[in-house]
């Protein structure tokens, strides 16, 4: 049998490009046909059963003798198989090419290089929103700690020229103003059907997103310059939880 190139996988209509990689370490995702394991009554349906049964077995086993880097299965909606190399991927497409659903991985070595030497970096078709290619997040928990939202949402407007960040809803709805709003409308603001409240109209759990925010949020920053990032770095370090740069596929 012919051995596949790394060209002809990558033009298949099932392969799509990952943005990541997969539990950490691995650059390849095989995601093959799996029916479902409830629900099979008729005879034929339990024959499928034993048949897939009987390929899982085999790709593992194989998988064991052949795959020195590592690998990890998951059987869910699909059977998946995470690789570190394209050589085991070959082999599936030479062993179950008409059960495989999707095949996920790196355009090119470039790009495999990137997702495994620097996890911040993200690959798109485009930057964010065309323009920004940094994003800065951080992860709060709690009214208390939403409070460093407004402090940063400043310093953007203080310190970055106007059109060269982007700031998420996030920034909006655990302000003290954007709370501050939703108190005198729940508690002024009458219900057109009722007359009543509108505090009398939505449930507590509703009423207390818009009126505190969610108690775990995410503010994130979209940034053109990469002296931006530093800058936010040199300030909000110890708040901010994660650093992406995109990398777009034309790029590569």
């Amino acid at each position: 049998m012919t051995t596949l190139t790394l060209e002809q996988i990558r033009s298949r209509p099932d392969f799509k490009y990952s943005t990541r990689l997969f539990y950490k370490t691995n650059t390849w995702r095989v995601a093959l046909y799996q029916p479902p394991w409830r629900g099979f009554n008729e005879p034929q349906d339990k024959i499928e059963l034993q048949d897939i049964w009987y390929r899982n077995r085999c790709i593992s086993d194989y998988l064991k003798n052949n795959e020195e880097c590592g690998f990890k299965i998951r059987a869910d909606r699909n059977y998946f198989v995470y690789l570190k190399r394209p050589n085991i991927v070959k082999w599936l497409i030479e062993n179950y090419n008409d059960q495989i659903v999707e095949i996920n991985g790196p355009v090119n070595t470039k790009h495999q290089d990137i997702l495994l030497n620097d996890l911040t970096v993200v690959t798109r078709p485009k930057l964010w929103y065309k323009k920004f290619r940094y994003k800065i997040m951080s992860t709060r928990y709690g009214e208390h700690e939403h409070e460093i939202f407004e402090e940063m949402q400043e310093f953007c407007l203080d310190s970055f020229e106007h059109g060269t960040y982007k700031l998420n809803d996030t920034f909006r709805i655990t302000s003290k103003a954007h709370q501050m709003k939703m108190n005198q409308l729940f508690s002024r603001v009458p219900n057109k059907l009722n007359g009543q409240p509108l505090s009398s109209t939505y449930n507590q759990n509703w009423q207390r997103f818009h009126r505190h925010g969610p108690y775990t949020a995410t503010g994130s920053i979209y940034l053109e310059n990469h002296d931006d990032v530093v800058t936010l770095h040199m300030i909000f370090k110890k708040y901010i939880t994660k650093t992406l740069k995109v990398v777009t596929l034309d790029e590569l």
